[in-house]
């Protein structure tokens, strides 16, 4: 994120990325994101590996890479959380 952040050529991207992740926050199956699962790859500890559209027709178009969990206990409450494996173009 700091790439993208730092690189004036990329504001455009780091807006639309920003915007994707406050959409995985909220809703991670928001229309536009178009999410579904990636099974070529799984996380670290054999985690479905799920797939979020920060751009969408464009050469390169930049992917949000998560899987779901670990959650974490917090006031005695378990807290989903989402983590990040990778924010790169499409592979």
């Amino acid at each position: 994120m700091h790439a993208l952040a730092s690189d004036p050529a990329k504001r455009g991207l780091h807006k639309q990325v920003l915007k994707t992740l406050g959409f995985l926050e909220t809703n991670a199956r928001h229309p536009g994101l178009n999410t579904h699962e990636y099974r070529s790859l799984v996380g670290v500890n054999g985690e479905r590996l799920w797939e979020a559209y920060a751009q969408d027709k464009t050469p390169g178009a930049y992917r949000v890479f998560f899987h779901y969990g670990p959650d974490e206990l917090s006031g005695g409450k378990r807290v989903a959380v989402l983590t990040i494996v990778a924010i790169t173009p499409h592979p």
